[in-house]
């Protein structure tokens, strides 16, 4: 699995980190596009597409979260010989983790900080039954309920139609992942949540500072699941605060 999941990388400069920003399941690299605007100059945003979306969606859906893990750490791999940190939410936080274990154990000490934000630790079992292999009318009610797409897109057949199978691959790569080797980062971990996700209290997110030895924080914002999108101001304040500390 060779692609080019980076859009581009700026050009490192001195006291700068590069923020390589993993989407969520279903989501794609243009998520983080408002971020670019939004962070000091000395962060660099790289968000990361994956395959079957964005400027990706002619490639093959992953079948693997551990081969496309592998896989996003061979096409970052160049560009963190500088210092670099790794964001992913809910299915990003997961590959966030194998990705940052790959690079760090590969020799790539340069890792600032791991985020990760709206998924238990991996390696705690799913509290939630599958569904994946729902009925088109349950599984699009299951999303639905998530409160991360937009009514404008359910209004409209041919889109939701056109989403369900890279929904349904990112589902099923969830449920089908299973820690293969628990490593300990180096690296200072933060976890983030919002305070009325109900499958990420508090209580599970800190189980992620057992996978660093480098020091560990959870920080709570208001919201759901997917309290990414009305926290955008204060989530990257937390963001470089954290690589400042």
């Amino acid at each position: 699995m060779s692609f080019q999941l980076l859009r581009s990388v700026p050009s490192f400069q001195l006291g700068s980190v590069r923020l390589f920003c993993i989407p969520c399941a279903g989501g794609s690299a243009s998520f983080y596009d408002g971020w670019i605007a939004s962070t000091p100059r000395w962060l660099q945003v790289c968000p990361v597409e994956l395959p079957g979306r964005g400027w990706l969606g002619s490639e093959p859906l992953p079948t693997s979260l551990n081969k496309l893990a592998q896989a996003i750490s061979s096409a970052l791999y160049p560009y963190t010989g500088v210092p670099y940190a790794i964001f992913g939410h809910s299915m990003g936080a997961l590959l966030a983790y194998e990705v940052a274990s790959h690079l760090e154990s590969s020799g790539r000490l340069q890792l600032c900080r791991l985020f990760v934000s709206g998924s238990r630790a991996p390696f705690m079992p799913r509290k939630e039954p599958p569904v994946s292999e729902l009925p088109d009318a349950e599984f699009v009610e299951h999303i639905r309920n998530m409160q991360g797409t937009s009514d404008e897109i359910f209004a409209q057949p041919e889109l939701i139609e056109f989403l369900l199978p890279v929904l349904r691959s990112d589902f099923a790569l969830c449920e089908q992942y299973r820690l293969q080797h628990a490593y300990f980062l180096k690296a200072p971990l933060t976890a983030l949540s919002g305070e009325q996700d109900k499958d990420t209290p508090e209580s599970d997110m800190e189980m992620w500072g057992r996978l660093t030895t480098g020091g560990f924080r959870s920080l709570r914002f208001a919201g759901g699941h997917f309290f990414l999108k009305g926290n955008e101001s204060a989530v990257i304040g937390a963001l470089c605060s954290e690589l400042g500390r």
